[in-house]
């Protein structure tokens, strides 16, 4: 297992266009792919569009991604990129 730290940056935060990239490409792996608010101790999965949409994670949250699987080395970093990108939007 790969546990990764990102952080939303996009001013939007993890609204439906981000989660909706962020599911989108977490689909595209085998591996188990959560998302953790470590606040909250709550996991979702992140290829669930609505899952990631109810964590409600704004802009600056910390979060932590868990993945498990034969193409986890490959799924890491592929998502902390989305995030270190801001999804492709604005970032402040």
């Amino acid at each position: 297992m790969i546990t990764t730290p990102v952080t939303v940056r996009n001013l939007l935060g993890l609204h439906a266009r981000a989660a909706n990239v962020l599911a989108q490409e977490a689909s595209l792996f085998s591996s188990v792919v959560e998302l953790e608010d470590p606040s909250s101790q709550r996991k979702v999965d992140a290829k669930s569009i609505m899952q990631l949409l109810m964590m409600a994670a704004g802009q600056g949250s910390d979060l932590i991604l868990h993945i498990s699987g034969d193409d986890q080395d490959q799924a890491s970093v592929a998502l902390k990129a989305l995030f270190d990108d801001g999804f492709g939007e604005p970032c402040g």
